[in-house]
C-alpha cells in the first residue's frame, strides 16, 4: 500500500514524517477530510491554514482555509 503524509502548514505548524498507508489517493482524500475537521476547531479570527497531503515526493492534495476579521 501507498504511503502518505499529511503537513498542516499555519500557525501550529506540523510535518508527518511518518506517513500512514492508505489503499489509493480516494482514501488519503477522505482522510484529509477528517483530519480538516479536527484542525478547525483550533481556527481563530484572522488565521489561516493549510493541509498538504503528499505522495511518492509530490503535492497530491492543499486543503486550505482563510479566515478574516471585518
Amino acid at each position: 500500500m501507498p504511503r502518505y503524509f499529511f503537513h498542516i502548514i499555519g500557525k501550529f505548524p506540523f510535518r508527518d514524517e511518518v506517513g500512514t498507508e492508505l489503499r489509493d489517493d480516494r482514501a488519503a482524500w477522505k482522510e484529509a477530510l477528517l483530519l480538516t475537521r479536527d484542525i478547525e476547531t483550533s481556527l481563530q479570527p484572522g488565521e489561516s491554514w493549510s493541509l498538504d497531503v503528499m505522495a511518492r515526493d509530490r503535492l497530491l492534495y492543499r486543503i486550505g482555509i482563510t479566515s478574516e476579521e471585518g
